[in-house]
């Protein structure tokens, strides 16, 4: 009876090691997962596009850049409307028919950047202003590949954001505006003089 009492308490020692070794190996299958999901992460191409504004430049850009650690191959992006850069309805101011979003770039390196002015805000937000010339948003869509993954994003680009927020603003140049205003001030006294 006591042989029965052991072997039944091993068994039941058993089945809790086997329990508890297939729990600590499903633990760190999904460790092991994640630490591969961090990897990808922290080593994939990021491909942003972003609008933005130069100090002291009322001019909107669009930035089209991979802030990643590798390429993104086969960048394919593509707009939902036509833009006209600066108001100016032309087919080759028409930025959606640019190279970039008619054709596959096979290969977009870690830190390569492409900058396109859009138009002043005073043109886009003006009360005439034509929205299927210069809209105030509009989606950028990229897609690419790295490794043996394809990534899909919309990127939705609303200037309408900046309304009524103060145009960036660099003190140096200011400073610099100021002394070229007081070289020129000097100058045309001492031209009345002479």
């Amino acid at each position: 009876m006591a042989n029965v009492i052991l072997t039944g308490a091993l068994v039941l020692v058993t089945a809790f090691y086997a329990w508890a070794t297939y729990r600590i190996l499903k633990a760190n299958e999904r460790v092991v997962e994640v630490m591969h999901e961090q990897a990808a992460a922290i080593t994939r191409p990021y491909v942003t596009i972003t609008p933005f504004l130069e100090l002291d430049n009322p001019i909107f850009y669009l930035r089209i850049s991979n802030i990643g650690k590798t390429a993104a191959k086969d960048l394919k992006l593509s707009m939902n409307k036509p833009f006209y850069e600066f108001g100016d309805k032309k087919e080759e101011s028409n930025l959606s028919q640019r190279h970039i979003f008619k054709n596959i770039i096979k290969s977009f390196p870690p830190g390569a950047e492409i900058i396109f002015p859009l138009a002043q805000s005073f043109i886009i937000f003006s009360e005439k202003a034509n929205n299927d010339v210069v809209p105030s948003s509009f989606v950028v869509t990229t897609e690419y590949s790295y490794a043996d993954k394809r990534v899909k994003e919309t990127n939705e680009i609303d200037l309408r954001a900046y309304l009524g927020a103060s145009m960036p603003q660099d003190a140096y140049v200011r400073k610099l505006k100021s002394i070229n205003d007081s070289i020129e001030n000097i100058a045309k006294k001492l031209k009345n003089k002479s």
